[in-house]
């Protein structure tokens, strides 16, 4: 239960980083695209280790690209 409100946190934080009128339009494609990776992480019925460094790996170098 505490993963998925931890998950639905960060959820609402890049949505209001999308909100924002200061982001640019390849900024949002990237705040846009770790959004996704959060996203498939919580549909997972089993997650794994590996899952979880995997996301945060992939949302990482996508903020950082931002």
């Amino acid at each position: 239960m505490k993963q998925f409100k931890d998950l639905n946190a960060s959820i609402a934080l890049l949505r209001a980083l999308l909100a924002a009128d200061d982001v640019e339009p390849e900024q949002k494609k990237e705040v846009e695209r770790a959004l996704g990776e959060v996203r498939k992480l919580r549909r997972k019925p089993q997650l794994t280790q590996a899952d979880v460094f995997s996301c945060v790996r992939n949302v990482t170098e996508s903020l950082v690209r931002a």
